[in-house]
C-alpha cells in the first residue's frame, strides 16, 4: 500500500496523526502533498501576505524534515477549492496511490472541499483516512445535556476538562516511521504565491517551522507561563508565548501546547499554578471556537452568531474606518495597537479586544470590516479565533461581552500600559508626554496640544458609548 498524506494547517512532523498513521500503514512508501489555492485564499479567505509567506517558509522546513524520512513533498496548485479533488486524484494516479490521509479542518468551505475529495477518491476505489488534529475532543463528544453545542465557554471548558481527565482527549501521535526510498523528487517550494506581496521584514521576527515553535513552547513553559496571568495584559512585556502564528499554520499542535503546559503545572489542567491553568484555558478557547464553526456554520458565512444583532444599523463612515486602519484615531492605545499590527503582522491579545471594541462601539462600524482587516494583516489569523474575537467584542457572538459593557479606551490604556512604554514605542510623536496626557493628549492645554502632530479623537467616548447602548436596546 502506498499512502498520500495531504498537509494543510498541520505543517509539522511531530504529533501529526495523519502522517503518523500513514507512515505505519504504508508498505510501498509515503508521498506528501500541499495544495496551494492562492486566488481563493486571497479573494475569499482574506489571507494576509504575512501568513502566506510564513506558510511557504514553513513548507521549506517541512520538506527538509520529510526528506529525512524519505517522504517527498509535492506542491500542487488547485484554484479555487472545487478543483482540489481532481488535482489530488491526478497526483494519486500518477504515483499509484492506494490511500489518502489527512487531518480534519473545521471551516465550512474546507469541510465542503474535504467531502468532495473523499467522494472523488472513494468513487475511484481509493481509501480515505481522516484524523482529529486541531481539537482534543471530537465535536460530537462535547455537548450540552440537551445534546447541542455549547455557546458559552465556561461550561464548555468544564466538560472539556472532565473528558480529558476521563482519558478522552486526543493523544500525542507517535513519531512517523522512516520510509523506503522512492524515485520521486520533492518539488521546490516557491518563494512567493501569486497575488501576495513579500514580507521579508518579518522573517527575523517570525522564524518558520516546528523546531522554532517547539523551542518557543519549551522556553515559555520553563518560565513565563508561571507569571502569565499577572503579566499577560501588559503589551510592553514579552509575557505571552508568541505561539499563535505557529498554531495557525500548524507547525505546533494545541495538544502539544496543553501537554507541555500540564507538565509544567505538575500534571494539573485547571488548578496548581493559576497562571499555567489560565494559559491552558486560553488554548481551550481556541478549541471552543472550532466547535462553534461546526455547530453554528452561519458564523462562517459572515453572519452574526446572535441573529437578532444583524438588525443593528452600523455607521458607514469610510474616513473613520481608514483612520482606524492606519492608527490615526486620536486614541493613543488604539493607534499603538494598530501600528503594531501594521509593523509586525501581530497584535497583543488584550489590544485586539480594545481595538475591536473601539471600532464597533465607539466608531460603531460593522465588526465584519474589522474582522476582514485583521485577517488581511495578521500573521496568526484563522477564521475561528478571528471571528470569535470580533463577535465577542461586537456583542454579536458566543459568550459575548454584554452590549452595555464597553471598554473605555483611556481607562484600558492606563491599566495595561501605565507608564506608556508601549504607546511610546509605536506612537513616537507622543513619546515625550507623561502621565494622563500620554493616554489622552486631547486634554492638554491648547498651546501644548497644538504643538503635537497627532490627531484629535474621532469621537467623544461618552457620547459614542450611549449611541451604541441605545442601538442595541432598540433590537431587544
Amino acid at each position: 500500500m502506498r499512502a498520500l498524506v495531504w498537509f494543510r494547517s498541520d505543517l509539522r512532523i511531530n504529533d501529526n496523526p495523519a502522517l503518523s498513521h500513514a507512515s505505519r500503514d504504508a508498505t510501498k512508501g509515503v508521498i506528501a502533498v500541499f495544495v496551494a489555492s492562492p486566488t481563493q485564499w486571497r479573494d475569499e479567505h482574506d489571507l494576509s501576505d504575512a501568513k502566506a509567506d510564513l506558510i511557504l517558509r514553513t513548507l521549506s522546513v517541512l520538506s527538509a524534515d520529510l526528506k529525512r524520512l524519505n517522504i517527498p513533498l509535492k506542491i500542487v496548485r488547485a484554484d479555487p477549492f472545487d478543483r482540489v479533488p481532481d488535482a489530488l486524484q491526478a497526483l494519486a494516479r500518477e504515483h499509484e496511490i492506494d490511500s489518502l490521509y489527512f487531518n480534519d479542518e473545521y471551516e465550512l468551505n474546507e469541510r465542503n472541499r474535504d467531502e468532495a475529495v473523499r467522494s472523488t477518491f472513494e468513487d475511484a476505489g481509493l481509501v480515505v483516512h481522516t484524523f482529529r488534529d486541531q481539537i482534543g475532543m471530537d465535536t460530537a463528544s462535547i455537548r450540552t445535556q440537551q445534546g447541542g453545542f455549547y455557546s458559552v465557554f465556561t461550561p464548555f471548558k468544564k466538560s472539556w476538562i472532565a473528558a480529558h481527565q476521563d482519558g478522552k482527549a486526543r493523544e500525542i501521535a507517535p513519531k512517523p516511521k522512516k520510509q523506503p526510498a522512492l524515485a520521486i523528487k520533492p518539488d521546490p517550494i516557491p518563494n512567493q504565491l501569486h497575488g501576495f506581496a513579500p514580507t521579508e521584514h518579518l522573517h527575523n521576527l517570525w522564524p518558520a517551522g516546528e523546531h522554532h515553535a517547539a523551542k518557543l513552547l519549551s522556553e515559555f513553559c520553563a518560565g513565563p507561563i508561571h507569571s502569565y496571568k499577572d503579566d499577560r495584559d501588559t503589551p510592553s512585556l514579552d509575557a505571552t508565548s508568541s505561539l499563535s502564528p505557529y498554531l495557525a499554520c500548524g507547525s505546533i499542535s494545541s495538544m502539544q501546547c496543553i501537554t507541555a503546559a500540564t507538565e509544567a503545572n505538575d500534571g494539573k489542567l485547571d488548578s496548581g499554578s493559576a497562571s499555567a491553568a489560565h494559559w491552558i484555558s486560553e488554548v481551550v478557547w481556541r478549541e471552543f471556537y472550532r466547535h462553534i464553526l461546526v455547530g453554528f456554520p452561519r458564523v462562517c458565512r459572515h453572519q452574526p452568531f446572535k441573529p437578532e444583532t444583524d438588525r443593528i444599523k452600523w455607521v458607514d463612515n469610510d474616513d473613520h474606518f481608514k483612520a482606524w486602519c492606519e492608527g490615526r484615531t486620536g486614541v493613543p492605545i488604539v493607534d499603538a495597537a494598530m501600528r503594531q499590527l501594521l509593523a509586525t503582522g501581530w497584535m497583543h491579545n488584550r489590544l485586539r479586544m480594545v481595538a475591536a471594541m473601539y471600532l464597533t462601539k465607539d466608531l460603531f462600524l460593522d465588526w465584519r470590516k474589522g474582522e476582514r482587516f485583521f485577517s488581511r494583516h495578521l500573521i496568526d489569523c484563522d477564521l475561528a479565533n478571528n471571528n470569535g474575537g470580533w463577535q465577542w467584542s461586537a456583542s454579536t457572538g458566543v459568550d459575548a461581552a454584554p452590549y452595555f459593557r464597553i471598554f473605555n479606551p483611556y481607562s484600558q490604556s492606563k491599566k495595561c500600559d501605565p507608564d506608556g512604554t508601549f504607546i511610546g514605542r509605536y506612537v513616537p510623536e507622543l513619546a515625550d508626554l507623561e502621565g494622563p496626557n500620554l493616554h489622552d493628549p486631547s486634554k492638554l492645554p491648547g498651546l501644548l496640544r497644538s504643538q503635537l502632530e497627532y490627531p484629535e479623537p474621532l469621537v467623544d467616548h461618552k457620547a459614542a458609548r450611549e449611541r451604541a447602548i441605545q442601538a442595541f436596546k432598540a433590537i431587544r
